[in-house]
């Protein structure tokens, strides 16, 4: 039971950490599933189905080689001159990541409570510090709370929604849709390794390893699903907006789109805590400094860029994070390390 229980505390640590910003407002989905109609409900099919195997690899192979980090894991995996820069581009991504989700905390605060964006970010700033003081344990509580939340608020979606679409069933036309699919979670995967890798380290017992990539794979599924579904039977009316999950969220009552503010503010925070632990473990192999300094340095230097501007760094560093990642799964699909037969 109590193995159980740690797997769905690292399950809900794996969804915690992929799900952000651009879930929630439905954004990422609709770029990479329903904008190609019936054909993204096979390309979600499919994602969920490397989340599971992906995902498990990941965390068995920083088991089996005993790498703390992503740095030591890619230079495990890549040799230490691409392993090298493998980690900088790596760093340089998550670092923009935390700075916009750090800004977009901020923002939600602001147009939500009218908090002042800057009095919301140092508080979500201080928030995040305050959890990551306390290690991967309190981390994993942090997840298991709020990734219950979101898979709620999926279900509001399923029972809020209907599952009628003005677009044709029909076969696909062309195979692009697949290859979204493998960037989608290459781009995520390789986002979620500055967690997965840390937690297979730590964790002694591979099975609780492969029933949280199960459990977590499949409730990404789920809720890729949910929203997918839903924003194809709104099509007419998504396809061109923002934030298309507003349209479905408009019509709910003034407590449950309190929640789904809620929602929105947990998956930001849980992805930005989730990487600047992440960046922290890598850097504590390079410098000799205390990790909550490190924590804190981190955070004022995404603060910093919050007040300047990100957004067109961002725009470049997410594609080449895509393919960053396509490159990280390639190797982990098949290692050169031999795995083994596991027994679960």
């Amino acid at each position: 039971m109590k193995l159980w229980g740690k797997s769905i505390q690292v399950a809900a640590t794996y969804i915690g950490t992929v799900v952000g910003a651009g879930f929630a407002s439905g954004q990422e989905i609709l770029a990479f599933f329903t904008s190609y109609g019936h054909a993204g409900t096979i390309g979600i099919l499919a994602a969920t189905a490397l989340f599971v195997w992906l995902g498990y690899k990941m965390m068995l192979l920083a088991h089996q080689m005993r790498t703390p980090s992503y740095e030591s894991f890619n230079q495990q995996l890549f040799g230490p001159l691409i392993g090298r820069t493998m980690n900088v581009l790596v760093f340089l991504t998550l670092f923009g990541v935390t700075t916009v989700m750090l800004a977009g905390a901020g923002s939600v605060l602001e147009e939500q409570f009218h908090i002042p964006y800057l009095a919301g970010t140092i508080a979500t700033l201080f928030l995040a510090l305050l959890i990551l003081r306390q290690g991967l344990e309190r981390l994993l509580v942090v997840n298991a709370i709020v990734v219950p939340s979101m898979l709620l608020f999926a279900i509001l979606i399923l029972l809020e929604g209907n599952a009628d679409s003005p677009l044709p069933l029909t076969a696909p036309s062309n195979y692009v849709f697949l290859w979204k699919t493998v960037l989608y979670v290459s781009f995520n995967l390789a986002m979620a390794q500055s967690v997965l890798i840390p937690i297979g380290y730590v964790i002694r017992e591979p099975v609780i390893l492969f029933r949280a990539a199960v459990i977590g794979g499949v409730v990404l599924g789920f809720m890729l699903l949910v929203v997918h579904t839903s924003m194809l039977a709104n099509w007419d009316d998504v396809r061109f907006m923002d934030i298309p999950i507003l349209f479905v969220t408009d019509r709910w009552n003034e407590w449950l789109q309190l929640f789904f503010v809620f929602v929105l503010y947990s998956e930001i925070f849980t992805t930005l805590i989730s990487n600047v632990f992440g960046i922290g473990q890598q850097l504590r192999e390079i410098f000799d400094v205390p990790e909550t300094r490190l924590y804190l340095l981190l955070f004022l230097a995404a603060f910093s860029l919050c007040l300047i501007g990100y957004s067109q760094l961002l725009m470049f560093l997410y594609p080449l994070f895509g393919y960053l990642g396509l490159t990280t799964l390639c190797r982990i699909a098949f290692p050169r390390h031999h795995l083994g037969r596991q027994r679960f």
